[in-house]
């Protein structure tokens, strides 16, 4: 696999590209809706030169320290990412450079489009599905020793069947916690989607995961607004954009989005699968059968079952 150039021209944001711009085999076709909400660049839609009905998503980064950072990423974990298999999780299959120095993203496959401007069209429910699929998404990437390190909200988005997927540039092989070197690399995500202690220089976590998502939650249940550091969820409760909720139903909402989001590691939901669980259980929905059949301590490294003993709170 070609890996790209890392000595890249000064730092400079990505420049919008033409429609048609060659980059390697791909073409590029029209920036993609809010695209530019991805916080280390550009998404557009490409096609294969030789083929047309091959379709691609392509991510334009800046030319950037974070830009090279998810370059050394990719480079160094693009054999291990090839082998994650999940329906809805797309990871990149090639890389490169522009002919002005700005690093690329190649994720073949036809994958809709980022949600976030497709989000007001859906009802709640239809929200806290698709949560409930990414973090069922991540279940089967844990099992496949992988954990989100870092979420974007434009790395997520709708399918064109109006399911989720998750762009993968934010996947991290789950670090041994005996290693104290293991810290993994920042994509430079926006701070407000970033666990206290992965801020502090920590290293990702099934807990930061969880922080992540929860904060990604809140953004789904009470909007967002953009700051100078990025896109952040806004606070408050359930029942200020969503008055019809049972109060049973506000509450129990209100304390998903509290406990996946406290300070505390310790404190927060365990991990993508309770979350999934807690939801399923808000949504009146059954648990699936493979979560069943396959719990998520059963095919992960054993260092990682600590991750999974029992939180013990002080009374």
């Amino acid at each position: 696999m070609r890996m790209p150039n890392l000595s890249l021209p000064p730092p400079a944001a990505a420049a919008p590209l033409d429609e048609g711009q060659a980059l390697g085999v791909w073409r590029l076709e029209q920036p993609l809706p809010d695209g530019e909400q991805a916080h280390a660049g550009q998404w557009y839609g490409a096609h294969h030169a030789m083929a047309t009905e091959q379709k691609a998503a392509v991510l334009v980064l800046d030319r950037s320290d974070q830009g090279a950072g998810v370059m050394l990423r990719y480079a160094d974990q693009a054999g291990d990412l090839a082998r994650l298999q999940h329906p809805h999780i797309a990871v990149p299959s090639d890389s490169g450079v522009t002919p002005d120095g700005h690093p690329y993203l190649i994720i073949e496959g036809r994958h809709g489009e980022p949600l976030l401007p497709r989000l007001h069209q859906l009802a709640l429910r239809e929200r806290m599905e698709l949560l409930v699929q990414l973090c069922e998404a991540l279940r089967s990437a844990h099992q496949q020793s992988w954990l989100l390190s870092e979420l974007d909200p434009a790395m997520i988005w709708l399918d064109p069947a109006g399911a989720v997927r998750l762009m993968g540039l934010g996947l991290a092989r789950i670090p041994d916690p005996t290693d104290p070197f293991d810290r993994g690399i920042s994509l430079g995500a926006a701070p407000a989607f970033v666990a206290p202690e992965r801020r502090a220089g920590g290293p990702p976590t099934l807990a930061s995961e969880v922080y992540s998502l929860g904060a990604f939650a809140r953004m789904l249940v009470c909007g967002w607004e953009d700051t100078p550091k990025g896109l952040a969820p806004l606070r408050g409760s359930a029942a200020n954009l969503w008055p019809q909720l049972r109060e049973e139903q506000r509450l129990r909402l209100d304390t998903l989005l509290r406990s996946s989001m406290a300070e505390s590691p310790e404190l927060r939901t365990r991990g993508a699968e309770g979350m999934a669980d807690e939801l399923r259980d808000w949504l009146g929905l059954s648990p699936p059968r493979s979560a069943a059949a396959t719990p998520a301590a059963a095919k992960a490294p054993a260092w990682w079952k600590r991750w999974l003993k029992p939180v013990q709170h002080r009374v």
